[in-house]
């Protein structure tokens, strides 16, 4: 089974770059961009670059043309009545915040009006505005319950919307499992009780027709990066009536009919109301061709991206010790995964050494992973370009990591014996100036893993030195000793005896739980001011492993190490 479309996006053409995935499978996050929009941004910086509604001349005349015809095409896109129920944006999150914002300050919300309902699958940009809206206007946030595999509890859900309800916030598609929200059923309880409904179709556009008249939502928000368009634009589409009652985001250049000092200041009417300054007019054009290719071929991308959904789905199921999360039927091509015993974030790091880009972790969902009680997903989002060969692939990889974690589980009781106090070996007057470059050879970890050949070596010997991490009591995990900015769980107790450091850590993370023990190896016995100067990129440079870290997993160690610095200081 061929990519119909693969050909039309240039990431496809190259080779990868050194240490750089080779197969793309976090669509979810951010798409690839389709040639056409690439060609479209630069023709404009290159060719056409001029501003838009104010310009005088034919050139600017021209691109205003092209700007308006997006706005255009987009309303023929999602079945909205008039262009100016279109409002660009810099992406779904600024949509949401503008409407929330908005708000606060308009006669939408009635005196009777005491809730909002979210659902408990929303991605924190649709949770945290309707959160500070609540603060402000004194109302109670109603959360619209999942059952045990994701899916919303439609008939709790729809029980939470009454008279009393000023506004539903719920996606289309859940960015975080891929279920297709019944947002039907749920608009249409919203009307009959006269409340506001606000949709975020992110991760709906770019998979499934949309269309919004149809619906009969108020708002609806997406963005252009996720729809093989450019980052930094998005849209924003807004009943009429309501973008007219609604004040302002910003305030500036372009958006204003009249300024005067003695008269104040007359506003546009939508959407130039809220399109404050110079827009992202590259972004708009660019995610002018993102939106005639999809209008053009989604019905082909549809039937594409369900049969390798399919595909997918029954790969994984053939694996053993996964659990597949939300709905496996009514979805769309994103499919959210945990394997008993093993950390989402270690299974990522192990996949992308294989050449796999796809993401691990909370997917700015953590309210839908409290409530599912895991601490994180492997989250595999598939976009019209990826290929059957990409899916297994993918599955055989996957299938490799889950066999090394068994075998490192059966191979722990010589790995205890190898590593058993690794420190003990160390006489203090060796280790004191932990610092100085020539005594690292006497650090064993770190020593095996500057050795190691190959990442699937050095990868081995990080799990090894996990197993000999003096590791805390369950007692002992608390907020006081949690250290923020990790991706995966952390905890750290550091205290002076002895005029040596004593560390204990531990994490949910077994390549963490590695790291940390490697770190902790050199930073124990060292002395205050060896301690400072300590340097965390350089020592990862050393043993080769910066190149293999994320940037958050990076963030997160040297969060560990400053905090080790503070307590000691």
């Amino acid at each position: 089974m061929q990519a119909p479309f693969r050909s039309l996006f240039p990431y496809f053409s190259e080779q990868p770059l050194s240490g750089q995935s080779s197969v793309y499978l976090d669509s979810g996050a951010t798409s690839q961009k389709l040639q056409s929009v690439v060609q479209a941004v630069d023709d404009y910086y290159s060719k056409t670059t001029a501003n838009v509604h104010r310009s005088q001349h034919q050139l600017g005349a021209g691109v205003t043309a092209q700007f308006e015809q997006v706005r255009k095409d987009i309303q023929c896109f999602i079945g909205a009545k008039q262009p100016k129920e279109v409002v660009f944006t810099k992406g779904a999150t600024e949509g949401l915040n503008l409407i929330a914002h908005g708000l606060q300050d308009s006669n939408l919300l009635q005196q009777h009006q005491t809730n909002i309902v979210i659902a408990c699958s929303e991605h924190h940009a649709n949770i945290v505005p309707w959160q500070r809206l609540a603060e402000v206007c004194g109302l109670q946030i109603r959360v619209i319950p999942v059952n045990a595999n994701g899916q919303l509890d439609l008939t709790t859900g729809l029980s939470l919307i009454t008279p009393e309800t000023a506004l539903v916030a719920v996606a289309h598609v859940s960015n975080a499992l891929g279920n297709i929200n019944p947002i039907e059923a749920i608009i249409e309880k919203a009307r009959v009780c006269n409340a506001l409904t606000v949709i975020d179709g992110t991760q709906a556009v770019a998979h499934m027709p949309v269309n919004v008249a149809q619906l009969g939502c108020d708002f609806y928000v997406f963005s252009g990066h996720k729809m093989y368009g450019p980052t930094g634009i998005g849209v924003l589409y807004g009943k009429y009536a309501l973008l007219d009652a609604l004040p302002p985001y910003q305030v500036g250049g372009e958006m204003v009919a009249a300024v005067s000092f003695t008269e104040g200041t007359k506003y546009q009417e939508p959407p130039m109301k809220f399109e404050a300054g110079t827009p992202n007019i590259a972004g708009v054009l660019g995610l002018g061709q993102a939106i005639e290719f999809l209008d053009r071929n989604m019905a082909a991308i549809c039937d594409y991206e369900h049969t390798l959904t399919e595909v997918l789905v029954d790969s994984l199921q053939r694996l053993p010790q996964i659990k597949l999360w939300g709905d496996l039927h009514n979805k769309t091509c994103a499919q959210s995964i945990t394997v008993n015993g093993l950390s989402p974030y270690d299974l990522a790091i192990a996949l992308d050494a294989k050449g796999f880009a796809l993401r691990a972790g909370r997917h700015c969902a953590m309210p839908l992973m409290e409530a599912l009680d895991i601490p994180g997903t492997l989250r595999v989002s598939l976009g019209c370009y990826n290929t059957r060969q990409d899916v297994l692939e993918f599955v055989e990889a996957l299938r490799s990591v889950i066999d090394t974690y068994q075998y490192e589980a059966l191979d722990s009781e010589q790995s205890q014996d190898q590593l058993e106090a690794p420190h003990s070996r160390l006489s203090k007057s060796s280790r004191t100036d932990t610092l100085n470059t020539t005594n690292r050879k006497t650090f064993p970890l770190a020593n095996k893993i500057k050795q190691a050949k190959s990442w699937d070596e050095k990868y081995r010997q990080i799990m090894l030195a996990g197993k000999g991490l003096t590791r805390l009591t369950e007692a002992d995990k608390t907020e006081g000793n949690k250290v923020s900015g990790c991706e995966s769980e952390v905890w750290l107790s550091c205290s002076w005896s002895n005029n040596h450091l004593k560390l204990r850590g531990d994490s949910t993370s077994k390549i963490i739980r590695g790291l940390l023990a490697v770190i902790f190896e050199a930073l124990e016995n060292c002395s205050p001011e060896q301690l400072a100067k300590f340097d965390l990129p350089e020592y990862l440079q050393e043993l080769q492993l910066a190149k293999q870290l994320s940037e958050s997993r990076g963030n997160g160690l040297a969060g560990v190490v400053a905090k080790i610095k503070q307590i000691a200081e």
